[in-house]
């Protein structure tokens, strides 16, 4: 007899299985961010870029997480609470801008620590610090994809938020004019960006299991060695008493039956 699992079973188990990646597109709701075009905002941009992002991952096997998913306020402080609740293997901040030239990566300013204590309680502004080896490795990585496309690319480090309070690989991707003038708000340009981000990570997916530093081995805990105690003389012990077999005791009779009433 064969044992039938429902299909809803086996969906949650294959999406178990899948390696989450959180998209994070700037701005939103109130906050525009910058002026792209003539009635474009950066929060379209990044909105527009992460949406097409997420469906090229899905494609590839990846599950996704978006800091949001339409045009609504989200502060950062919640952009980096979805980050460390939902254990991504990589966090792409998305930004646009007016200015510069192609793209422009950025990853944490915060030195990695030598040693990295899970046990320890961690810094809100400084979450990051853990994770900045390999933020800079995916960082590198693609610096060298979008070196073979031929887009103009620089990369850098610097201190910002949410960038600082994601306890992940992250890196803030910043979509420039192009040298001809060609803005981030032309869809060929958005669908380079977000077809090298994807081929990138799937490469990542690879990568970032073997990066991941060993928990460091717990000290062996102290113990003080007691001052050596004087010698006393042994006291003479009693001898011991033999073993007496235990008594059966008398069978007590049992009350007749009028006795019970």
């Amino acid at each position: 007899m064969k044992l039938l699992i429902p299909s809803l079973l086996l969906a949650v188990s294959a999406a178990a299985q899948q390696p989450l990646v959180l998209i994070d597109p700037a701005r939103g709701g109130s906050k525009g961010g910058s002026h792209i075009a003539d009635r474009v905002e950066e929060k379209q941009v990044t909105l527009q870029v992460a949406q097409h992002l997420g469906n090229l991952l899905r494609a590839r096997g990846f599950a996704v997480q978006m800091t949001r998913e339409s045009d609504v306020d989200t502060t950062n402080d919640q952009r980096a609470a979805i980050a460390n609740t939902t254990h991504p293997i990589a966090c792409i901040l998305l930004y646009a801008s007016s200015t510069g030239n192609g793209i422009h990566l950025f990853t944490t300013t915060l030195p990695q620590p030598s040693m990295v204590d899970p046990a320890a309680p961690v810094v809100w502004d400084e979450a990051q610090s853990a994770y900045a080896a390999r933020s800079q490795a995916l960082a590198s990585g693609l610096r060298e994809a979008f070196g073979r496309t031929r887009i103009p690319i620089a990369s850098g480090t610097t201190w910002t938020r949410p960038l600082d309070n994601m306890q992940c690989p992250a890196v803030a991707i910043e979509m420039g004019p192009q040298k001809d003038g060609t803005a981030a708000d032309d869809p060929p340009y958005q669908n380079r960006v977000a077809e090298t981000i994807a081929d990138v990570l799937l490469f990542w997916r690879n990568k970032v299991g073997n990066m991941t530093p060993p928990a460091p081995p717990k000290p062996e805990p102290v113990v003080p060695t007691p001052a050596p105690k004087p010698a006393t003389p042994q006291a003479t012990q009693p001898a011991p008493k033999p073993a007496v077999p235990a008594q059966p005791k008398p069978a007590t009779p049992k009350p007749t039956g009028a006795a019970q009433q």
